[in-house]
């Protein structure tokens, strides 16, 4: 949870060259730049900026969001709470601002030495004397709060809403269909991202377990239809052949790795959270090779779904 200031001070050093900055008051800004990988993926950001939030919130402090290089406001808009600032309004001046990380080590984010210890950081940080705080961070001090303070902050943009209501009527409608999760990182070859490559020689017996496991799952609930997400194309591509899965087409990427995709591409994600958010029961696949994924479980917590992993046999 070391604060790693020295190493944003070249990015702002570059970018206070251009800067004219018109914005007077204080604020506290979560800072997402395609210069950092400090943030992780979707759910790692979501559970960062709602942890900041709530202590904004608390503390009757300005918050803001800063999230590229993909625009949030693109997929999700502000609820009940405007947390957007305009460029012009963000300072880079290293006299001005103060630029700081805030990260997860225990992937345990129920365990309180960390939670107590992230409070009092962060608390330390929003008591800085500048007029802007720039946290970079994917911290979790606020899952019992998540989704309040995710619907304060939070809507769908129209463009994913409108991408959400098809899949549901699809479906039959929010907690019609059950969901169930892959997450291979780059384990097929198909997917950028760190973490193990499977040999090409292994995949095809390994691809075949894993429709094995959306199988079983069929057998336990025979009369759901079953949402299946997943970050490998490849693998949401072999299972067309059974007519209770439902798949959401399209490729997705992980932000913490890709920065140039399309706004076509980057909505799959925000589309998968809500879907299975949307879900009646969300179920996660693990085993010693699939990677233990936030992402269903946080989405789960939106709308308080019962979450469930399954040990893929």
């Amino acid at each position: 949870m070391v604060c790693r200031k020295r190493l944003l001070i070249p990015l702002y050093k570059n970018k206070v060259i251009d800067n004219r900055y018109e914005h007077d008051e204080n604020v506290i800004i979560y800072m997402v730049q395609p210069e950092t990988t400090f943030s992780g993926g979707l759910s790692d950001r979501l559970r960062g900026i709602t942890s900041i939030y709530g202590e904004c919130k608390r503390k009757n402090l300005p918050f803001k969001i800063v999230f590229e290089p993909l625009h949030l406001q693109d997929y999700l808009v502000p609820n009940q709470y405007d947390w957007q600032i305009e460029a012009k309004n963000i300072c880079w001046d290293l006299k001005k601002v103060y630029p700081c990380t805030l990260l997860t080590y225990n992937n345990n984010l129920e365990n309180s030495a960390q939670i107590n210890a992230q409070k009092k950081i962060l608390q330390y940080y929003l008591n800085k004397s500048y007029k802007q705080i720039h946290i970079y961070s994917n911290m979790a001090i606020a899952d019992n709060d998540f989704s309040v303070l995710f619907n304060e902050l939070f809507r769908p943009s129209e463009r994913l809403q409108n991408q959400i209501d098809y899949h549901l009527n699809k479906l039959g409608g929010e907690k019609k269909y059950i969901s169930l999760t892959f997450r291979f990182r780059q384990l097929l070859g198909d997917f950028k991202e760190g973490g193990y490559i499977l040999p090409e020689s292994e995949r095809e017996a390994y691809i075949l377990k894993c429709i094995k496991g959306v199988v079983e799952l069929h057998l336990r609930y025979p009369t759901e239809r079953i949402l299946v997400t997943s970050d490998s194309k490849m693998f949401l591509d072999r299972l067309c052949h059974l007519e209770y899965v439902y798949v959401i087409p399209g490729k997705v990427v992980h932000m913490g790795f890709t920065f140039d995709a399309s706004q076509d591409t980057y909505i799959k994600s925000f589309i998968d959270y809500f879907m299975l958010s949307n879900a009646k029961k969300v179920f996660q696949m693990t085993d010693k090779l699939l990677f233990r994924s936030g992402f269903p479980k946080r989405a789960a917590m939106l709308t308080n779904a019962p979450y469930e992993e399954i040990e893929l046999l």
